[in-house]
């Protein structure tokens, strides 16, 4: 399991191993603007990378996670 999935799985306090690609804030229910907040605090703090609102706004899917790390060349 990757660290971006356990990193999403913590903040949404969910099972890692219930987490595809394609979830996100529509899919999971703890996944709400105030986690993506969260999400994205603890993006930057644990991958030491400054999101801008571009960035933020992508974070509504795990794939978009991880396609932020990577433009940030953190994945």
């Amino acid at each position: 399991m990757s660290d971006v999935l356990t990193l999403i799985a913590s903040v949404l306090q969910v099972d890692a191993a219930d987490l595809n690609e394609d979830d996100g804030i529509d899919t999971v229910a703890a996944w709400d603007s105030l986690k993506t907040i969260l999400l994205a605090s603890m993006i930057e703090i644990n991958y030491s990378i400054t999101l801008d609102n571009h960035d933020i706004e992508k974070l509504i899917t795990v794939r978009g996670v991880r396609e932020v790390l990577a433009r940030h060349g953190s994945e």
